[in-house]
């Protein structure tokens, strides 16, 4: 029980870690500076952001909750 409680665990961390990752930047920042507007010029999908959004806030929560869930169990 233990071995699956640590592989759910991780698997939620690279999940987590990957829908971060794909989210795309609110402001420019670095990347901005060099002038790559593809979004703008491709046109950027509201709705994948905003599922990748509400896929990192329940990632987030999982995560947060098997992080009491195994502290709590002594993993």
């Amino acid at each position: 029980m233990k071995t699956l409680g640590l592989i759910v665990y991780i698997l939620v961390a690279i999940l987590l870690v990957v829908s971060i990752l794909l989210q795309s930047a609110r402001v420019p920042g670095f990347t901005g500076s060099f002038g790559s507007s593809s979004d703008t010029f491709f046109g950027r999908r509201r709705g994948i952001d905003e599922s990748l959004a509400r896929a990192t806030a329940v990632l987030a929560f999982i995560f947060f909750a098997l992080s009491l869930v195994m502290a709590r169990a002594g993993f």
